[in-house]
Parts: C-alpha cells; structure tokens; sequence
C-alpha cells in the first residue's frame, strides 16, 4: 500500500520463484474483490516480499488454500 493512502495498492509483479504463505477473507457479499489475500512470499536471498495477492502463477509445486468459517464477535453496545 501507499504510504500517504492506505487504500491505494501498489501492484508489483516478480518473476522468481517463492515460498507463499498468507491469510484472507472471503466476502461474497462484496462485488469488486470478494476474496482479499494477505501473502507473504519468501524469495532468494532470504528475502520476504508481502502485501495483497493480486495473481499468481502456479508452475512447479502447489498451493494449498484451506476455508473456514469464522463466527464474528457480537458488537459492544
């Protein structure tokens, strides 16, 4: 995200291969981006890269993507 505006992403593409791991919701509810992905990817040169999941390209190993329901807290009065 933009320093100065923190709902402006910043979409940045890399071509090495990485390690993925990452956490999301999915919010059928909301048409432009129903499934919003925090993901951090570990590259060469102990490196980590995080930020929102836009795309990925699948080429050598798996991904794994595991759902569950979670019940949101009552809110305070």
């Amino acid at each position: 995200m933009a320093a100065d505006d923190v709902l402006k992403d910043i979409e940045t593409t890399y071509s090495q291969p990485g390690e993925l791991t990452g956490t999301g919701e999915w919010r059928p509810t909301i048409e432009v981006a129903p499934l919003h992905l925090h993901v951090t990817c570990g590259i060469e040169g102990d490196v980590a890269v995080a930020g929102h999941l836009h795309a990925a390209h699948i080429e050598t190993f798996f991904v794994h993507a595991y759902v569950t329901e979670v019940e949101r807290a009552p809110e305070a009065p």
